[in-house]
């Protein structure tokens, strides 16, 4: 249970830092979706390395998936676009909360409905009292964002 879970963190901590990348990127070319074009081209070429390399063990290429399962790598280009454009006005903090609180209330509905062939799992007291804490938490920062830093 511990591995994955600081797999999981290990993996949102890189988002954050992947962020921060893509919105300097962003002010280089002065262009959020050519800052989201270069992070695919760089992220499809470590993809496809560890892929050759059988990282993780080895794949053949989905010949009965369903069109609707490639759609992935469209939802990821909206994120990152999205992203960089919610990180500039809200700063890294309140959107990368955002984007954790999109995450969880999106996972909770497919669970809770047991979309896109996913096994139903109840919604729980817990899990919607950590998405009103998440919640507040993104007022919070983006408050934050709009008063300013504050000074000690």
């Amino acid at each position: 249970m511990i591995v994955p879970l600081i797999g999981a963190i290990s993996a949102g901590l890189g988002l954050s830092l992947g962020l921060v990348l893509n919105v300097r990127l962003a002010g280089h070319t002065g262009q959020p979706v050519l800052a989201s074009l270069i992070n695919f081209l760089v992220g499809m070429t470590v993809t496809l390395t560890l892929a050759l390399l059988g990282v993780l063990g080895q794949a053949s290429f989905p010949v009965g998936a369903e069109a609707w399962m490639w759609l992935g790598g469209a939802v990821g280009a909206g994120y990152v676009v999205l992203t960089l454009f919610t990180a500039r006005l809200l700063g890294v903090a309140a959107s990368t909360a955002g984007v954790t609180l999109g995450q969880i209330l999106g996972a909770r509905i497919i669970d809770a409905f047991g979309l896109l062939g996913q096994p139903v799992r109840p919604v729980s007291l817990t899990a919607i009292l950590g998405a009103a804490l998440l919640v507040a938490a993104v007022l919070v920062l983006a408050r934050e964002r709009e008063t300013g830093p504050v000074k000690p």
